[in-house]
């Protein structure tokens, strides 16, 4: 079993080293659709450009890219939200131009990307770099997350477990330590943070922009919080008349891992955040235990039986919670089955719950078999408590890794939304059909794209039989008499066989009331009329 555990572990390790590399870039805030629209040749120069997210932003660094090369730090002028505005500079240049933004979500994760459009024509497309994540600085960031993890388990989850028995003194000793460690580890996490939100390298923490970017983020509340825990929870653990602190301490930690990370951002947060307060609450007193249990159990006295009978007794009260919180929390992430949970949130969920079921059998074992025998005395079933208490600390080590690997994986749910914003995007760009005709005449129209705004118009005239004629002329008259609009006429060209009008502005939604002027010859004019409707 252990050499199981310890393969378990190098698979882990290994998965996550991969994934850290492979996915700098992937964050939970995913963009849905700009304006303009990449790539757009625009006939004026736009007074903003936006950016519209699944999620609200901030923004970090807006740079404008002018045709001539120049860039423009237009970071001041921009509102985040969830649609990020930029307001351009009105004196643009004719040519092409590049709008470089990085932002971070709610969730303290960041996305960069470029848009490009032109005014007027366009040109050679300006040079414009996003930085991307740093591989080193990813890797870092992964190791702090799961030694934070660590300290918040041992060092918090120690000091809780003080409340219901005695510590042994390298029970109590290993929590102070975790707890110092996680007074150093929580800052350092947040510079990298900061670092990995606008792509540096870990040698950037010697300078002020990581860490200034690390407090912009919901990350920096985060370690505020934390920093309160691991301060309390070493009161409470190197003062026991002040052990009622680490109630506070536990409180403060659950918290903390609530207001930033992709599961507090989902909607509804109300929901979600209480769902990982309830989720840490029972992970920090069930796996906080497992390292004073080893260590008592080492011995055979009065102050071992009673931790033991403590633990027994309160930890379905931790296991309970932690397991709904768990499946509401999934539920969320996941949303809808579909591709997007063959991605590698769902890999580490799939990796999470292997190893969390494992976790749950050894844990059954251990109440329903050893755990009396053990209390009787008996000495076999000390020893096998403490093998597979070893375990479960194993065990729980690699759940942390794993859950440290979050971090850079967008979750199924943002995913969905992004490829429902394409679809919707791509069935907007359907061209919408319309047929007209009369005794002698048909008329077929193609409108692309089926939306309001500037669309071609495709006409093709044949007879009843659908044998193709030769018109003299094709005009269209526009209305929209719900609407208000009165009628508006255009006139088609002949190009290639098919009667169109290029360019022409259908200003509204809504449904409209087409009526073709289709001259045959000199003497004949055929007036049809239909209906299309504009999404």
């Amino acid at each position: 079993m252990t050499r199981l555990a310890t393969h378990l572990g190098a698979l882990v390790l290994c998965a996550l080293l991969a994934l850290c590399g492979s996915l700098p870039a992937m964050a939970h805030a995913q963009l849905l659709a700009t304006s303009p629209a990449a790539n757009t040749v625009l006939d004026s120069v736009p007074t903003t450009a936006t950016l519209t997210f699944n999620e609200p932003v901030t923004a970090l660094a807006i740079t404008l890219i002018g045709a001539d090369g120049d860039p423009r730090d237009l970071l001041a002028t921009t509102e985040s939200g969830e649609t990020l505005v930029v307001t351009l500079p009105a004196e643009m240049s004719q040519g092409t131009h590049a709008l470089s933004w990085r932002v971070v979500s709610v969730d303290a994760h960041p996305i960069a990307g470029t848009l490009i459009f032109s005014v007027g024509t366009a040109s050679a497309a300006p040079l414009a770099e996003t930085a991307a994540s740093s591989r080193a600085t990813t890797i870092s960031l992964w190791l702090g997350k799961t030694g934070l993890f660590i300290a918040l388990v041992i060092g918090v989850g120690g000091a809780v477990f003080a409340l219901a028995a005695p510590l042994p003194v390298p029970a109590r000793r290993a929590a102070i330590a975790a707890s110092a460690v996680g007074l150093v580890l929580a800052p350092l996490t947040l510079g990298l943070h900061g670092a990995d939100a606008m792509g540096l390298a870990p040698d950037a923490l010697i300078g002020t922009t990581s860490w200034a970017t690390g407090f912009l983020t919901s990350y920096g509340t985060s370690v505020l919080l934390l920093l309160g825990a691991f301060a309390l929870a070493l009161a409470a653990l190197l003062l026991p008349s002040l052990g009622v602190l680490a109630w506070l301490a536990w409180a403060l930690s659950a918290i903390a891992l609530a207001v930033s990370g992709h599961a507090g951002a989902a909607q509804p947060q109300m929901l979600t955040r209480a769902a990982v307060i309830f989720h840490i609450g029972g992970i920090l007193f069930w796996t906080g235990a497992l390292l004073p249990l080893w260590f008592a159990l080492s011995n055979r006295g009065e102050t071992a039986d009673r931790a033991l009978i403590r633990f027994s007794r309160f930890i379905p009260f931790a296991v309970l919670p932690l397991l709904v919180s768990g499946i509401v929390l999934a539920v969320i992430q996941l949303g809808a089955p579909g591709p997007a949970w063959l991605r590698p949130y769902g890999y580490i969920l799939a990796a999470k719950l292997a190893l969390l079921v494992l976790l749950l059998a050894l844990a059954l074992w251990n109440r329903l078999s050893l755990t009396a025998p053990a209390l009787k005395g008996e000495l076999k079933a000390r020893h096998r408590l403490r093998f597979s208490i070893r375990l479960e600390l194993v065990l729980v080590l690699l759940i942390l890794a794993l859950v440290a690997g979050w971090r850079f994986t967008p979750p199924p749910r943002a995913l969905a939304e992004v490829e429902a914003a394409q679809a919707a995007r791509a069935a907007l760009l359907e061209p919408i059909h319309a047929h007209a005709m009369d005794d002698k005449i048909m008329a077929g129209l193609t409108i692309t794209p089926g939306t309001a705004g500037p669309v071609r118009i495709e006409i093709e005239v044949t007879d009843i039989d659908y044998e193709p004629i030769e018109p003299v002329a094709v005009d269209i008259t526009f209305s929209a008499p719900e609407r208000g609009i009165e009628p508006f006429k255009a006139s088609a060209t002949l190009l290639d066989g098919l009667w169109v009008i290029e360019g022409q502005t259908i200003p509204l939604s809504g449904l409209w009331e087409l009526i073709l002027d289709i001259r045959v010859d000199r003497f004949t004019l055929a007036r049809m009329a239909t209906e299309i409707d504009i999404p």
